[in-house]
């Protein structure tokens, strides 16, 4: 999509909203609004907390990329989200990451990623992760960062929580649909999220800063990166929360931080 086409985008763009969905206080609202971006991304109900599919889909989808199968790994999954999810690694790695920005040549670039992969395994360990996830994660970054950057809308954001948190909003949608767990246990993870959001992040820009790091470091750590394909997701979602931060009938105009 071309620049016009983008521009254009952003005032032919309407909602998906689900018809006769219960109300929602005010704090399920800001909840929701943490996955709205996702919600843009699949079409997804903006007002409701459903992907509208069957539970058969639903378990289909949960058993592939997130290893659910029942309500015991779907806690499982909200206790990681939650207690970790990939803000430890973020944190392990971010100095090194800041270190690649800033070198001016390709030597001091290489002498850099050499000293992260041999000292990551000890940092690791001090922020609850291993030296294995470490080093793949920068390496990853490292390997890829030059064709994915000029997409990105923060360089090392100091917190990547907005990523773990939208995701626990995304999970809690097919979840439900799968019948893993009852509406209020969703509402409730939902809720912790929105608290690990708030106290990471200061606006919803820098909650989009957070989760758009987050997403594109994930996938140039989730091994064999391909630059191209993270460059348009990057792009893709970007777009989506350029909707979010600027047309006034979104739910993060709506909401205060």
């Amino acid at each position: 999509m071309g620049i016009l086409g983008s521009i254009k985008g952003l005032f032919t763009f309407s909602y998906n909203t689900l018809a006769d969905a219960p109300a929602l206080t005010t704090e399920q609202e800001r909840g929701l609004a943490l996955g709205a971006v996702y919600a843009l991304e699949g079409d997804l109900p903006i007002n409701a907390l459903t992907m509208e599919a069957d539970a058969r889909t639903a378990a289909k989808v949960l058993k592939g990329p997130w290893g659910v199968v029942d309500t015991a790994s779907a806690r499982e999954t909200y206790r990681y989200l939650l207690d970790s999810g990939h803000r430890g690694v973020y944190q392990a790695v971010r100095p090194y990451l800041q270190e690649l920005g800033a070198a001016k040549k390709r030597s001091e670039y290489v002498a850099v990623q050499r000293r992260g992969v041999e000292e990551l395994p000890a940092v690791a360990q001090r922020h609850g992760v291993t030296g294995e996830e470490a080093v793949r994660y920068f390496n990853g970054y490292a390997n890829t960062i030059y064709e994915v950057e000029r997409t990105l809308p923060e360089q090392y954001p100091a917190s990547i929580a907005g990523w773990d948190a939208a995701r626990v909003v995304h999970v809690s949608r097919l979840f439900l649909d799968a019948g893993f767990v009852e509406p209020v246990e969703a509402w409730a993870a939902i809720a912790q999220a929105v608290q690990l959001a708030r106290a990471e992040h200061t606006s919803w820009a820098d909650f989009n800063a957070g989760f758009i790091f987050g997403r594109a470091l994930w996938q140039m750590g989730s091994g064999g990166p391909d630059a191209e394909r993270i460059a348009r997701d990057v792009s893709t979602f970007q777009l989506n929360s350029e909707r979010l931060l600027t047309r006034e009938d979104s739910p993060w105009a709506r909401l205060t931080w």
